[in-house]
C-alpha cells in the first residue's frame, strides 16, 4: 500500500535515494515525514478540537483498505468524548476513532483534546472520591459531549447484575447486608375443563421458584422487592413480579383466552397466579402445608425437585448416548480394522472407547483365528500322543 506522500514525491521525480530533507524512506517501502517535521503540523478533529501533534504523529492504522496516517492527511485518534454515534468517527470500528484533518490555525490549549482529557480525568477523580476508590456499578458513563463523562445513577439492578461486594453503599452511604439470599415465589395453576357433561377442576402448585439464577445480597433483594411492590399497579399489572412462564403455560393461556378449547375438551380454562413471594437464604418447605394441600386434592411440586429430576434425566440420557456411541465405535473397529482408519477416525474411537478398551480390542484382533479344520487337527494330534 502506497501513501499519498509517496505518490506525490514520485510524481515530482524524487527517488528513495534523492528526496527532500523533511522526509525519509521508511521500512514500509514508503516515504514518511520525519518526527521534527510532524511536530510542526497542526491538526483538528471533525468537531473542531485541536490535536496535539505528537498524538497525530503516532497514528498509524489501517481499516477496510484505508490507511490512516499523517502522510495521507487523515490521522486517527481515539475520540476524547467516547461517542460511538459521532459522524466523524470511522464507521465499523469497535471503539470510536476520530479522523483528523490538517489546518493552518494555531494550537489552542483551551479548545483541545488535551483539555477534554483533563476534564474527564478530573471528573473521574471526583467519582473516585465519592466512592472512596472502590468500584461502584451505579457510577456509569453518560457518553455526552459536555464536560462530565460520568454520572451517578443508583440502580439496584446493576448492583445485582455485577454482584456488588461493597459493605457500605457508595451512593446511599448505608451499610449493606452481604448475606446471600434469593427471592422465591409459588405459582398456582388451575385447569377447568368440560368434556360432554363431565366437568373437572384441577389445581397444582409449583413452590420455591427462584427469581435470580444465583444468590444476591440481602440488602439488594429487599430493595428490589420493595421497588417492585411500589411500582405495582393493579389496573395495569397482573403480578408484582414477572413469573417464569413455560411454553406450555403460554400456549394454554392463549387457547384459554381466545378459544376456550383444548384438544379432547369441549371447554377449557387455564389460569395461573403468583403467590407467597418471600426472601430466604435457602428454600424452606412447610411439610404441614404441603400435606394439607395434598389432602385437598392439590398437586404439590417443588421447583428444586423438578430441576433435580431434569438433571438426572439429562445425565441418564448422556450416559445412554455415550454407551451407544461406544457400541458403534467398537462395531466399526471390528468391521474395518485399525490399520484402515485415518487419524480423525482413530481419535474418535479413542474418545468413545478409551485407551484401555481400544488396546484390548486390537490385541484380540492381532491373535490368529483358527479354523474348524485346524482345531480338529490339533485335537487329533493331541490324542495320538503316547501316554507316559
Amino acid at each position: 500500500m502506497i501513501n499519498d506522500l509517496t505518490r506525490r514525491l514520485l510524481a515530482e521525480g524524487w527517488t528513495r535515494d534523492h528526496h527532500p530533507d523533511a522526509v525519509y524512506w521508511s521500512d514500509f517501502e514508503n516515504f514518511g515525514f520525519k518526527w521534527e517535521e510532524q511536530l510542526k503540523m497542526r491538526w483538528t478533529t471533525g468537531c473542531g478540537l485541536c490535536v496535539d501533534p505528537r498524538d497525530a504523529a503516532m497514528s498509524d492504522t489501517t481499516y477496510q483498505g484505508v490507511w490512516y496516517c499523517t502522510e495521507n492527511g487523515n490521522p486517527a485518534i481515539r475520540c476524547p468524548y467516547g461517542r460511538r454515534d459521532c459522524p466523524h468517527n470511522i464507521p465499523g470500528l469497535k471503539f470510536p476513532w476520530c479522523v483528523c484533518h490538517e489546518t493552518d490555525a494555531p494550537y489552542d490549549p483551551e479548545r483541545s483534546v488535551g483539555k477534554v482529557k483533563r476534564e474527564r480525568n478530573a471528573c473521574r477523580m471526583s467519582v473516585m472520591e465519592l466512592t472512596g476508590g472502590q468500584y461502584c456499578a451505579c457510577v456509569v458513563d453518560s457518553n455526552g459531549m459536555d464536560g462530565g463523562v460520568h454520572c451517578v445513577r443508583y440502580n439496584v439492578d446493576q448492583c445485582i447484575q455485577v454482584g456488588c461486594k461493597n459493605t457500605v453503599c457508595s451512593i446511599t452511604k448505608k451499610p449493606r447486608d452481604l448475606s446471600k439470599v434469593n427471592v422465591y415465589y409459588d405459582i398456582r395453576r388451575t385447569w377447568i375443563t368440560r368434556k360432554g357433561f363431565l366437568e373437572d377442576t384441577k389445581t397444582a402448585i409449583e413452590k420455591g421458584i427462584k427469581v435470580f439464577p444465583r444468590p444476591v445480597a440481602r440488602t439488594d433483594a429487599e430493595i428490589w422487592l420493595a421497588r417492585k411492590k411500589a411500582e405495582f399497579d393493579p389496573f395495569r399489572d397482573k403480578y408484582i413480579i414477572n413469573p417464569h412462564i413455560t411454553p406450555l403455560d403460554r400456549k394454554q393461556s392463549y387457547f384459554s383466552k381466545h378459544h376456550r378449547r383444548w384438544p379432547e375438551y369441549d371447554y377449557f380454562e387455564f389460569r395461573y397466579e403468583v403467590e407467597n413471594i418471600r426472601i430466604e437464604a435457602r428454600e424452606t418447605r412447610d411439610l404441614l402445608q404441603d400435606l394439607q394441600d395434598v389432602a385437598e386434592g392439590i398437586e404439590v411440586v417443588h421447583a428444586s425437585d423438578a430441576l433435580k429430576a431434569t438433571k438426572e434425566q439429562e445425565k441418564a440420557r448422556k450416559i445412554e448416548a455415550a454407551e451407544q456411541k461406544a457400541k458403534r465405535a467398537e462395531k466399526k473397529l471390528l468391521a474395518v480394522g485399525w490399520d484402515t482408519l485415518d487419524d480423525f477416525e482413530r481419535k474418535q474411537i479413542y474418545k468413545a472407547l478409551g485407551d484401555g478398551r481400544v488396546h484390548e480390542i486390537r490385541k484380540r484382533m492381532a491373535k490368529p483365528v483358527q479354523t474348524e479344520e485346524q482345531i480338529s487337527l490339533s485335537e487329533f494330534l493331541k490324542g495320538d500322543e503316547p501316554d507316559e
